[in-house]
C-alpha cells in the first residue's frame, strides 16, 4: 500500500471536510449543496469523526440538533435543512435511519448521556415512524420512487436500501436506549429481528414454493421461477412486480451491517468483482445500467442530463459507496482486496480539473468526474474506509 499517497488523500479529505463546516452543521458541499442533509452529514461524520478536532465534533452535534429540532409531529426527520435560512425538506425514506445511526455513533464517541437524554423522544419517534410505513404489516416499510439516497431512480414498493438501513437503525437505537429506556430498547430489538427476517425472505431469491405469505406468495413464487437464483438481494419488490438489477449500495450495506450472512456477503462481493463494478474506480452503483425503452426507464432520468446510462444513480461511480465497498471487504476479511480498493478509491478523489477535487460522482465507464466538487461524504467515507482497513473497526455501521 502506498502510504505516502494515502496520507496525501487523507489530508485532502480532511481539508474538504473543513470547507464544509458551517454554523448550522455539516454541509453536503459548499460548491453545490449548501444544506445539512441527514444522510450526507451522518455518512460524512462516520469518517470525519475519526481522530478529529473538537471543531468537527461540535459540527457533528450541531448537525444532529438541526435535524432533531425539525422533526415533524409524525416523527419524520427532514432530509435537508438549508444552511442559509433554515428551510426544511422532507419526503425521504432513509433520513430517519441515518439520523438514529448518527445519534448512536455520536453518543458512543462522546458518552454524552445528558445530551442523549434530551433527545430520547426524538429517537423513539424516528424509529416508530418506520413501523408506520409498514403498510402490509410484513415487517418492511414501503417507499415511493426517488425517495432515498438514489433520488432519481424508480425503485418503489418494498425497497431494499431503506429497509437495510432501518434494520441497522433499530439495532443501533436499541443499544443506544438500553440504559435510559430499557423497555423501548427491547421493543426495537425485537422489531429489528422482524425486519431482518423479512428482508431475507423478500429480497434473497429462493426456490419456488417456499413462500407461505398469502399476500405476496404469488409474486415471490414468480420471482423464484423466473430468476431461479441471484447472488445478491433484489432492489425492490412490489405487489405485482419486482426489480432484478443489482443495487450495489444496498447490497454492500447489507454486508457491512451484518444483515447478510457470510455466505451471502462473499457472493455479493464476488459478483461485484466478476462484473467489473469496481472498475475503473470503486464502485458503480447499479448493474446493468437502465437503457431508454426498457421497462425500468423513466423519462425523468433525462432531467439535467443526469441519469443517463452509466451516469449518476444509473450506473455511475460514487466514491462514498466505494468507501462502503472497502468496508464490506474488511467485514468479510478480504483484506488484500480491501487495501487494493482503498488505493483506487483515493485515486478517484484525486481526479478533476484541480488535484483532489473530491467529486460527488464519476462516469461509470470512463471514470470522468461529472458531479459536484468538494463533496463531504466522498471525503468522509474515504477516511472511514482507511480506518477500517488499518484497524478492522466499522463503527457506526456495524456492531
Amino acid at each position: 500500500m502506498n502510504s505516502e499517497f494515502l496520507e496525501s488523500a487523507t489530508q485532502a479529505a480532511r481539508a474538504i471536510i473543513q470547507r464544509n463546516l458551517t454554523p448550522r452543521g455539516m454541509a453536503a458541499s459548499v460548491d453545490g449543496y449548501p444544506q445539512v442533509w441527514a444522510r450526507d452529514s451522518v455518512i460524512t461524520l462516520l469518517g470525519a469523526s475519526i481522530g478529529c478536532s473538537e471543531t468537527v465534533m461540535q459540527c457533528y452535534r450541531t448537525s444532529l440538533d438541526q435535524l432533531a429540532k425539525n422533526q415533524d409531529r409524525f416523527g419524520q426527520i427532514p432530509y435537508s435543512v438549508w444552511v442559509q435560512d433554515g428551510r426544511r425538506e422532507y419526503r425521504s425514506s432513509d433520513a430517519n435511519a441515518w439520523f438514529v445511526i448518527g445519534v448512536a455513533h455520536f453518543v458512543a464517541l462522546t458518552q454524552d448521556l445528558a445530551w442523549l437524554q434530551e433527545r430520547v423522544d426524538v429517537v423513539v419517534r424516528a424509529l416508530d415512524w418506520y413501523e408506520a410505513q409498514d403498510l402490509s404489516h410484513s415487517g418492511l416499510m414501503e417507499a415511493g420512487e426517488c425517495s432515498d439516497w438514489a433520488d432519481l431512480l424508480s425503485h418503489r414498493g418494498q425497497v431494499l436500501f431503506p429497509n437495510v438501513l432501518t434494520a441497522r437503525a433499530l439495532h443501533a437505537g436499541a443499544q443506544l436506549l438500553e440504559s435510559v429506556r430499557p423497555d423501548e430498547a427491547e421493543r426495537f430489538r425485537n422489531r429489528a429481528a422482524v425486519v431482518q427476517a423479512a428482508i431475507q425472505k423478500t429480497f434473497w431469491v429462493q426456490s419456488p414454493g417456499t413462500f407461505s405469505d398469502e399476500t405476496h406468495g404469488q409474486i415471490h413464487t414468480l420471482m423464484s421461477a423466473h430468476l431461479r437464483r441471484r447472488p445478491y438481494f433484489l432492489p425492490w419488490v412490489g405487489l405485482y412486480e419486482y426489480g432484478e438489477r443489482f443495487d450495489t449500495t444496498a447490497n454492500l450495506l447489507a454486508v457491512v451491517t451484518g444483515l447478510a450472512t457470510p455466505e451471502q456477503g462473499n457472493e455479493i462481493l464476488n459478483y461485484i468483482r466478476q462484473t467489473g463494478l469496481n472498475r475503473p474506480y470503486p464502485v458503480q452503483v447499479l448493474h446493468p445500467a437502465i437503457q431508454p425503452g426498457e421497462s425500468d426507464w423513466r423519462d425523468y432520468y433525462k432531467m439535467f442530463n443526469c441519469n443517463l446510462p452509466h451516469q449518476y444513480h444509473n450506473g455511475g461511480i460514487w466514491p462514498w459507496v466505494g468507501g462502503v465497498y472497502v468496508a464490506a471487504l474488511v467485514k468479510m476479511k478480504r483484506l488484500t482486496e480491501a487495501r487494493q480498493e482503498l488505493v483506487r478509491l483515493a485515486e478517484s478523489l484525486q481526479l478533476g480539473e484541480t488535484e483532489w477535487e473530491c467529486n460527488e460522482w464519476l462516469h461509470g465507464q470512463s471514470g470522468q468526474p461529472m458531479g459536484v466538487k468538494s463533496q463531504a461524504w466522498s471525503a468522509g467515507m474515504f477516511l472511514y474506509a482507511r480506518h477500517a482497513v488499518e484497524t478492522g473497526e466499522l463503527g457506526g455501521l456495524s456492531e
